[in-house]
C-alpha cells in the first residue's frame, strides 16, 4: 500500500511517545563537543574512550572487527585508536558500541542486534568498492537499520516479531508493506525519527527511512548517497541470511540482492571479501546469543 509520508511520520511519532527509546549517552555528546573544537585534543578523546573500561573493551573489539584488522596488528588501547582513526570513525564506532550493549532487553532484541551487527560487518567490507561511503559509516548505517524495529517490538510484543519483523528478513518488500498496512507506519519511519532526535545526520535518517525501498534508480533520483547505502544494506542482509539463517530463501530476497549488486557494479571479489569477513568475525563472542 501507499502511505502518505506525513501520516507515517505522525503515527511513528505517536508510537515513540508511548514507547520511548534509551537516550543517547552523555559521552556521545561529549565526543561531538571535542570533535567540533578547532584543534581536537587527542588525549582528551582517548580519555573519554577509556572512561568506562567495559565500553572501551567492546569499542576496541568492534573497531578491530569493522576494520578487519589482522590478528597480529590489532588496536589494543584508546590512544592507538585515536592515532589510527579519524574522529568520524571513532564517533561511528563508539555510538555503535554503546547501542550494541545497552539496547537489547529481550531474546528478540538480541536476535535482531546479532543480525544487524553481521550486516554492518558485511556492509563495511563492501564499502571499499563504493565511492563516497566510508567503512565505519557503512557499518553504523547497516547496524542501525532496525533500531525502529526495537521500538516496535516493545510497542506490540505479542505480534510484531513473529507476524511482521521476522518475515522481512526473507521478504523485505512485501512483508514491510504488510507492516505499513497494519500499523499505518513502520519501523523505517520510527528509526528515521530516532536518528533525527539523536542528531545523527540527515543521511542516516533518510537511509533508515528508505532501507526497504526496492527501486534504487528512483531512490538515486532522490538522493544518490542514500541509494548507495540502501543497496549496501540489501546486499549485506542477503549475505547474512544466506550464511546464518536455517530458513529457506525466497526469490524476493534474491532479487533485491541481484539488483543491488548490479546497481553498485560490484565485482565478484567484493562479495567474496564480504563473505570472508562474515566467516572471520560473524561468529564473534561479542555477538549477542542468538541470530535469525
Amino acid at each position: 500500500m501507499h502511505l502518505p509520508m506525513k501520516a507515517g511520520i505522525e503515527n511513528a511519532t505517536r508510537i515513540l511517545k508511548q514507547t520511548p527509546m534509551t537516550a543517547v549517552p552523555p559521552e556521545i555528546y561529549e565526543l561531538e563537543s571535542l570533535m567540533q573544537q578547532e584543534a581536537p585534543n587527542a588525549h582528551d578523546v582517548a580519555d573519554l574512550l577509556a572512561r568506562n573500561p567495559e565500553i572501551l573493551g567492546e569499542f576496541l573489539s568492534l573497531t578491530n572487527r569493522v576494520l578487519n584488522r589482522p590478528e597480529d596488528d590489532l588496536i589494543l588501547n584508546a590512544m592507538a585508536a585515536v592515532n589510527l582513526l579519524g574522529l568520524d570513525e571513532i564517533h561511528h564506532l563508539f555510538l555503535s558500541t554503546y547501542l550494541q550493549k545497552h539496547l537489547p532487553v529481550s531474546l528478540a532484541d538480541r536476535k535482531l542486534i546479532a543480525h544487524d551487527l553481521r550486516a554492518g560487518l558485511a556492509a563495511a567490507e563492501l564499502s571499499y568498492w563504493v565511492g563516497g561511503i566510508g567503512r565505519t559509516q557503512a557499518y553504523l548505517y547497516a547496524f542501525m537499520q532496525n533500531i525502529g524495529a526495537l521500538v516496535m517490538l516493545r510497542h506490540d510484543p505479542e505480534a510484531y516479531g513473529e507476524r511482521f519483523l521476522n518475515p522481512q528478513m526473507n521478504q523485505p518488500v512485501s512483508a514491510h508493506q504488510s507492516e505499513i498496512a497494519h500499523y499505518q507506519t513502520a519501523h523505517t519511519f520510527v528509526g528515521s525519527i530516532i536518528a533525527r532526535r539523536w542528531h545523527l545526520g540527515d543521511a542516516l535518517s533518510k537511509t533508515l527511512l528508505f532501507h526497504h525501498q526496492p527501486d534504487l534508480i528512483e531512490l538515486e533520483d532522490y538522493n544518490p548517497s542514500v541509494a548507495k547505502m540502501v543497496a549496501l544494506i540489501h546486499i549485506a542482509n542477503y549475505l547474512v541470511f544466506q550464511h546464518f539463517s536455517d530458513h529457506f530463501m525466497v526469490r524476493e530476497l534474491e532479487k533485491l540482492y541481484e539488483e543491488a549488486v548490479h546497481y553498485l557494479a560490484l565485482p565478484d571479489n567484493a562479495i567474496s571479501a564480504a563473505e570472508a569477513a562474515l566467516e572471520k568475525w560473524g561468529h564473534s563472542g561479542h555477538l549477542p546469543d542468538a541470530a535469525h
